[in-house]
């Protein structure tokens, strides 16, 4: 028998059958083709997301060694405002080897100690405000208290070392001696 002698079902089913090989055959070349595109986004993905770690660790890197080389410099500003100070004390001890009059030596020191306190008040460093103040353990380190008849219980009456304040935190606290009140006869 030849095909034009074949039933048409046979005939028809050959054709289905042949459609269907030919759409497996298209399905299994679209499903190795999907999965080449698949393998192909999750390496590029990988390699995208390889990179960004990498890119983060150096950002962190460098982000370290810059915040390392802040610190290590954050006082220069401070000491080229203090080498006229400095200079300007030299120049007080040179003249004293050779000088005279004790008042000069004396005012030139006084000068070097404001041109030291303008640089201080430049940085906002503040002098800490002591005698005649109410005791504040926050502000001032008692040595001593002594009987006064001129300032009440708990104030201060002698400075012995000056304190400071940078900013809103204390550098240094006022050394004091501390008034224990009227002296008792």
């Amino acid at each position: 028998m030849t095909d034009q002698e074949q039933p048409e079902d046979i005939q028809n089913q050959a054709q289905e059958s042949a459609a269907a090989e030919t759409e497996a055959v298209e399905n299994s070349a679209s499903v190795e083709a999907q999965l080449e595109t698949a393998l192909a986004e999750r390496d590029e993905n990988q390699n995208r997301f390889l990179r960004s770690q990498a890119e983060l660790d150096n950002t962190r890197k460098r982000h370290q060694r810059e915040l390392a080389e802040l610190r290590q410099y954050a006082a220069a500003p401070f000491v080229q405002d203090m080498l006229p100070a400095l200079d300007n004390l030299k120049r007080a001890v040179e003249a004293a080897e050779n000088a005279d009059n004790v008042n000069d030596l004396k005012l030139g020191v006084e000068m070097v100690a404001k041109q030291i306190l303008d640089v201080f008040a430049k940085n906002n460093v503040k002098a800490i405000e002591a005698v005649g103040q109410p005791f504040d353990p926050n502000l001032h380190e008692a040595l001593q208290q002594m009987p006064s008849d001129e300032y009440p219980s708990m104030t201060v009456i002698q400075e012995l070392e000056q304190g400071f304040i940078l900013n809103d935190r204390v550098v240094r606290p006022s050394k004091v001696i501390v008034s224990s009140g009227p002296a008792e006869n």
